[in-house]
């Protein structure tokens, strides 16, 4: 429009010259005012921050970067419930858990792999391919016949879903999200879609659509191309590497200096006379001091900090107080970042320094971009060529390259999530004693887990009741604090003193895994507690004596009623107790469990392998402990007395002058001959206590004992033999 009227009004001054001139200044309005908006390329923080926003570029990825990506397509929270217990009185408890499926756009360009993927910030998936959430994964590469994906053909109808040909893509399916506060967390991924390094010629190849005309000198990991225009995509790359225009025999190329051919001596390619008459043909100029930077700052990703954010300052000789600051959405190693920004640095001091020289058709010879030596050896890189008449005109620009060698550099201590490889889980499922006060109403049992290295998350656990029953889902064993195994035979022991005779040699799964000694009033208040095969004992000081080797001594044996298995061998499991990540069995489900028979299925978060672990016949809690003390003494009539000491499965505490809790409802024995005698017993009693007549000790044979039971709400006690004759 402007175009228009100052043509029109330039005509009406001036005439044709005018107008002419009009049209010169209208065309001049019209490129500052309707100019198209510019787009510096992509900016290092739209590849971190994940977007969802419709029309989103989608970057063009090169070799490996971690680019976040956008979402594409995603369902709504899918919301599970599990309600457990409610059984014997006791409230119900609900639980929420929700997952989404949703996939997410990587790159315009086909990719070859997706390798390491972040959640917030924390590794979802390693180098070993293992998820550290439970999903279902797979990736499609872009390509022009990728197939559309089942799960979102089943969401939107095969005819309304979209195969996203031509963009690569990552899906999801039923994400669980319970560790991320139940929402979607931002996502970011290692892409690889090149398999070694790349250059700005092969990016350029790609971009123009011409493998011919660009070439590369620096090396980079991984390069994220987006803009409006191909110039904007391949803008940052270039600049960073000094590719130009260059003119040759075979046409334009765009290409560094240095890739522009061999560097000639720019007195061949003058005549004589204009040799002789150099220095009047010879126009040097130089830019002040104030319009170079006086430090370049070049900020890219650091593959060695897992593509976090890095940058290099390097300072311009002669340079300004001002500030150069280079986004390079580029992945490169630290030691090439510093060489590069000590490159860029030199290029804008050797860019204040032109030359203008005037000479004759002999350097028609020369192309555009060509590196030539004057006759000090001095390096200049032929910038445009005019030619007028017989004369040819050049501009030259100074180039003193520096060398491409890596320069040392500190990254800085990477703040990264650790890649830890796949770890073998182990679980063990124990069935535990009565601990403290109340008396238990349902089996205690316990779910432990702990895998080989810190990287396992824990394990889903399902609950089978019987060979063939539905499994049922129970939750996730936490990794335990400390879980082995016993390395050494461990004799018996006194249930009622120190026992320092005896040490037990325990491996941890974990070499990480670590025990510690506590004080003697420590103990007795119940630290250190750990189940060893079936005895729960304490230890109060604990040595290791190689990784992963515990020596554990100073020990309290048979606790809680357990001193009927103080014998072991080695390989039983040992877990230690005072650990709140371990997963007790609901009490409605661990009834089921009292008869035998029931099992355990664990698969480690993340993993597919499913196992199995037999749930002993639990009920152990339920049962009251053995009696104790048992005595005979004769009643003055030719009968005798049988006494016994209760013990209680509530409080296995020492109070002097206080008798223990009960721990039942009632108390009731049950007392027999052991063997039975024909006629005799058995007797049940409601104290502990049992008077035989003289006529039924005379028909007792000899080596007969008296079994004394206590009968419990649920169980009765083990044994106590109590010899008779």
């Amino acid at each position: 429009m402007a175009t228009l009227v100052l043509t029109v009004a330039g005509g009406l001054i001036g005439g044709p010259v005018g107008a002419a001139i009009g049209a010169a200044l209208g065309q001049q309005v019209d490129a500052a005012i309707l100019a198209p908006k510019g787009r510096e390329g992509p900016r290092l923080a739209d590849l971190k921050v994940q977007a969802s926003t419709y029309g989103q570029q989608i970057p063009q990825l090169f070799g490996t970067m971690r680019v976040a990506g956008s979402v594409i397509w995603a369902t709504d929270l899918i919301e599970r419930r599990e309600k457990r217990g409610g059984g014997k009185g006791r409230p119900s408890v609900t639980e929420y858990s929700y997952s989404v499926s949703l996939a997410i756009a990587l790159s315009s360009r086909p990719i070859r792999a997706i390798r390491r993927i972040w959640a917030d910030g924390n590794l979802l998936r390693g180098a070993s391919g293992t998820f550290r959430e439970r999903c279902t994964f797979r990736w499609y590469d872009g390509g022009e016949d990728q197939a559309v994906d089942p799960l979102i053909a089943s969401a939107l109808g095969i005819a309304s879903a979209s195969g996203f040909r031509g963009l690569a893509y990552a899906l999801f399916e039923e994400l669980e999200l319970g560790s991320f506060g139940n929402r979607i967390p931002s996502l970011t991924f290692e892409v690889e879609a090149d398999a070694a390094s790349i250059d700005a010629g092969l990016v350029g190849a790609r971009l123009l659509d011409d493998a011919d005309r660009c070439d590369g000198d620096w090396g980079f990991s991984g390069y994220a191309a987006s803009g409006d225009r191909a110039r904007d995509a391949l803008a940052p790359l270039f600049e960073a590497d000094g590719v130009r225009l260059c003119s040759g025999p075979g046409g334009w190329r765009l290409a560094p200096a240095a890739l522009a051919g061999e560097a000639v001596a720019l007195a061949d390619f003058r005549e004589a006379r204009r040799g002789e008459e150099a220095g009047a043909d010879t126009e040097r100029r130089r830019a002040p001091l104030a319009s170079l930077p006086g430090t370049i700052r070049l900020r890219h990703y650091e593959p060695g900090r897992d593509y976090q954010l890095g940058q290099q300052a390097s300072g311009v000789a002669g340079g300004g107080a001002r500030e150069e600051r280079i986004d390079l959405p580029a992945a490169l190693p630290v030691a090439s970042a510093r060489a590069l920004a000590a490159r860029l640095a030199g290029a804008a001091a050797d860019g204040r320094d032109t030359m203008i020289l005037r000479a004759d058709l002999a350097a028609a010879a020369l192309t555009v971009g060509q590196v030539v030596t004057l006759a000090d050896g001095s390096g200049w890189r032929l910038a445009e060529r005019t030619m007028r008449g017989n004369d040819i005109w050049l501009e030259l620009k100074r180039y003193q390259p520096l060398p491409a060698d890596e320069v040392p550099a500190d990254p800085g201590a990477p703040v990264g999530a650790p890649d830890w490889p796949d770890a073998v889980g182990t679980v063990h499922v124990l069935d535990l004693p009565n601990l403290g006060s109340p008396a238990a109403s349902a089996p205690h049992v316990l779910i432990a887990g702990a895998g080989s290295n810190d990287g396992w998350r824990g394990a889903d656990c399902w609950f089978v009741p019987a060979p063939g029953a539905e499994p049922i889902a129970i939750g996730t064993a936490r990794p335990a604090a400390a879980l082995g195994h016993l390395t050494a035979l461990l004799a018996a022991g006194s249930a009622s003193l120190f026992d320092l005779a005896n040490a037990v040699l325990v491996e941890l799964v974990n070499p990480a895994m670590t025990l510690e000694s506590v004080s003697d009033a420590a103990l007795l208040g119940g630290a250190n507690r750990a189940m060893l095969g079936g005895e729960l004992l304490q230890f109060g000081r604990a040595e290791i004596v190689a990784p992963g080797v515990w020596r554990l001594s100073r020990l309290l044996r048979g606790r809680a009623g357990t001193d009927a298995a103080t014998i072991h061998a080695a390989g039983e499991p040992f877990v230690l107790l005072d650990d709140p990540a371990a997963l007790m069995l609901p009490e409605m489900l661990a009834d089921w469990a009292e008869s035998g028979g029931a099992m355990v299925q664990w698969a480690s978060r993340g993993g597919a392998a499913l196992n199995e672990v037999a749930v002993p016949a639990a009920g152990r809690a339920l049962r009251p402990l053995a009696p104790v003390h048992g005595r005979v003494s004769p009643d003055g009539a030719g009968g005798a007395i049988v006494r016994w000491v209760r013990r209680s499965r509530v409080d296995n505490g020492w109070r002097d002058h206080v008798e223990l809790p009960l721990g039942e409802s009632r108390e009731a024995w049950r007392a027999a001959l052991a063997p039975p005698a024909p006629g005799i017993g058995p007797w049940t009693l409601a104290s502990p206590l049992l008077a035989i007549t003289a006529d039924e000790l005379a028909a007792v044979p000899p080596g007969t004992a008296i079994e004394v039971r206590q009968v419990g709400d649920f169980d009765q006690s083990p044994p106590l033999f109590i010899p008779l004759t």
